[in-house]
């Protein structure tokens, strides 16, 4: 009951269920492009699609790949990196997630409405925007419209003449926040008998608006469009049209109705483009914003903004195209899959484009979208864990956060937020590496422009460049530091290239690594397992898919020195707890996947010799001493093998120091019950794991 999912109603993981209707829902855009081919210059040409030609080889499109870069709008949406969702509607009325569409609008009552504490909220915290939910799947819209009688203003609340969208809208410039807007093309209220969604209509001729009162500026489209996208297109019109600048419009792809309904996104896109050409579309398959893929609010260990897919090279840069893996897979950027190669021996693809990452989560700690009384928060320790692997991960981090009944956030949010931007304002309010001295390191040169400092000069349009595929830039500190995060940008202008990278410190003598990370893009952030104190840096590329840039460089030190000893281990794609059932203590017990809550059972403790401890004298074991894929992750009396040492890696990993697998949920599971094994890394959420107090 997630927003985001692709979900016929009371089906689970149902975004994925409704993904083999796309080519059946969305008609192609139209709108023409001009494609680059890579060339062998140090920047890319500014192209966010280019074409692959059958016999293209895997080294040839992993070439062009880094020749992609984000068009301007991406670039701006990018360097947002944070922002808050708002559901809000008549759902915070009824409790319910997905309403019906029978709501009597009269039950939108929110008497208390201010959306200056909203913004005021977000801004302090130090959030860049949001996205209102100006129309949800149940239709009812957060504005007036003159298209439909289930908005606003067929509510009783300010006397008929409301407009959340609008108050919202100047509350977010007021206080210098972007405005977004959610627009579900789904409508259960236009579903309902005598409605216009799946009605069966044909698609006829029509002026967009249909009533030319709401022309603005002389604009007007002609399309030939069935009831339910003339009704679509009228209000998508009047949103664009009367808000100012929009900086995202999301196009959620649920469809809660189980009817098909005939979706024109190139007719959509085409008014985007023309009435807010600074807008990115969010959409499951773009074309400027992708979902990650899960509603936990994490990135995959490698998050690629390149990604393959096939359509029409000439529409590509403003169509919604399918995401390999359909988004869910762990892996959708990498060589490996752009390498994929037909039966026949042809490339699995035609299309490379520019499609970065939205990372969305809830601020419930139920997951609720919509505001629920009794609800509860994310701790701040798993909020920071969510930015690290979001933010830290080159994807934007979308918090959703739900103004309650009477039209304002709960102190306890405002809270919430606060204490979560303290914390990252504490971490990240000084550059420990400011004021150094950069160079190349002995056996790097640098190319034209490119010159070390540009790696940190505050300026992510500057960047230091090597010579070559590899290379590696010494920072001279100008006097030791203590850190345990490290940030590391690409220059986006040029793409991104960065495949793997290492980080090491001088101790006096000698370099010692430090840290070892894969792609970089946006930012890449590490956090380090104690504090490291030295006077040097070095930053090593060690490959990358063309001549990489570093733009910027940082050095900070988590306010609470980074300790953490005893608390819970977290699923990532589960949100719940590595558990032992029952509080069972006999040797062999398999762990699980469970809701956390709080229990002894869940309580684990890593201790200095790598032991993932229970209950004080039991052993989180690789049972029987496995090795292989399948081990079960078990508690044993605690003996000292190294069956049960483990190492808790930056990447989110946990890896058993006998076999080098990662500790696995099975079999990709999220649900309670599902067994903890061992199993060869491969990068997957399902082994991503979170230590927190």
């Amino acid at each position: 009951m997630k927003p985001l999912m692709w979900r016929p109603l009371g089906t689970p993981r149902g975004r994925t269920l409704a993904r083999t209707r796309l080519a059946a829902l969305i008609a192609l855009g139209s709108v023409l492009l001009t494609v680059a081919v890579p060339s062998a210059a140090l920047a890319a040409t500014s192209v966010q699609v280019v074409t692959v030609a059958p016999s293209d080889s895997p080294a040839t499109i992993i070439a062009k790949a880094a020749d992609i870069v984000p068009s301007p709008r991406q670039l701006d949406w990018q360097r947002l990196e944070q922002y808050n969702f708002l559901h809000f509607g008549v759902n915070t009325f009824t409790g319910r997630e997905w309403g019906t569409g029978t709501e009597d609008p009269n039950v939108f009552q929110p008497n208390g409405l201010n959306t200056d504490q909203w913004a005021v909220s977000m801004r302090d915290s130090g959030f860049k925007g949001g996205i209102l939910t100006a129309k949800h799947h149940d239709g009812f819209l957060l504005f007036p419209s003159r298209y439909s009688n289930f908005d606003v203003a067929s509510s009783s609340w300010a006397g008929g003449n409301g407009d959340v969208v609008r108050s919202y809208a100047d509350s977010m410039r007021r206080y210098g926040l972007k405005v977004g807007l959610y627009v579900s093309p789904a409508d259960l209220h236009e579903n309902l008998p005598g409605g216009k969604f799946a009605n069966g209509s044909a698609t006829r001729a029509v002026t967009i608006p249909s009533n030319p009162a709401d022309i603005v500026n002389g604009v007007s489209f002609s399309f030939n469009s069935d009831d339910y996208n003339t009704y679509f297109e009228n209000t998508l019109y009047e949103l664009l049209t009367r808000y100012g600048s929009i900086s995202e419009i999301w196009l959620d792809m649920a469809n809660p109705t189980g009817r098909n309904q005939p979706y024109y996104f190139k007719d959509w896109a085409k008014m985007v483009r023309t009435l807010q050409p600074n807008t990115v579309i969010e959409n499951d398959g773009g074309p400027d914003v992708r979902w990650v893929g899960n509603e936990n609010g994490y990135a995959r260990t490698s998050e690629w903004s390149v990604v393959p897919t096939n359509g029409d090279p000439a529409t590509a840069a403003d169509n919604v195209l399918p995401v390999p893996g359909f988004n869910t897979a762990p892996d959708v950027g990498s060589d490996s899959v752009l390498s994929q190669r037909n039966g026949d021996g042809t490339s699995s693809w035609n299309l490379l484009r520019w499609s970065p990452a939205e990372c969305n989560g809830t601020l419930s700690a139920r997951h609720n979208w919509f505001w629920q009384p009794g609800d509860s928060w994310r701790p701040l320790s798993e909020l920071l864990e969510i930015y690290y692997g979001s933010v830290g991960r080159n994807c934007n981090f979308l918090l959703n956060i739900s103004p309650n009944r009477q039209g304002v956030l709960d102190q306890s949010v405002v809270a919430a937020l606060n204490e979560f931007g303290t914390a990252l304002s504490q971490t990240f309010g000084t550059n420990l590496a400011g004021g150094a001295t950069v160079a190349n390191d002995s056996g790097t040169s640098n190319t034209a422009g490119h010159t070390p400092n540009l790696a940190l000069d505050s300026n992510l349009n500057s960047s230091w460049q090597p010579t070559g595929t590899t290379g590696a830039l010494v920072y001279t500190l100008p006097s030791t530091q203590t850190f345990d995060v490290i940030s590391v940008q690409e220059d986006l202008n040029i793409g991104q290239r960065v495949r793997t990278f290492a980080v090491d410190s001088w101790n006096g003598s000698a370099w010692t690594q430090i840290a070892a990370e894969s792609a970089i893009g946006h930012k890449r952030l590490t956090r380090l397992a104690s504090p490291v104190t030295t006077s040097r840096i070095r930053v090593r590329i060690t490959s990358s898919r063309a001549i990489p840039t570093i733009a910027e460089f940082g050095l900070y030190r988590r306010s609470n020195g980074g300790s953490q000893t005893n608390g819970t281990i977290l699923g990532i794609p589960s949100g719940r707890c590595i558990d032992i059932n029952g509080g069972a203590t006999a040797n062999g017990t398999q762990a699980q996947l469970w809701d956390c809550n709080g229990g002894t059972n869940q309580r684990w403790t890593y201790t200095s010799s790598k032991q993932l401890t229970i209950y004080g004298n039991k052993c989180l074991d690789a049972f029987g001493q496995g090795t292989a894929n399948g081990t079960a992750a078990a508690i044993w009396d605690c003996n000292g093998q190294t069956n049960q040492q483990w190492n808790v890696n930056s990447n989110g990993t946990i890896t058993g120091v006998q076999s080098g697998l990662c500790l696995d949920a099975a079999a990709y599971g999220t649900a309670n019950g599902t067994k903890i094994q061992l199993w060869g890394c491969h990068g997957g959420t399902n082994q991503q794991w979170s230590l927190r107090s």
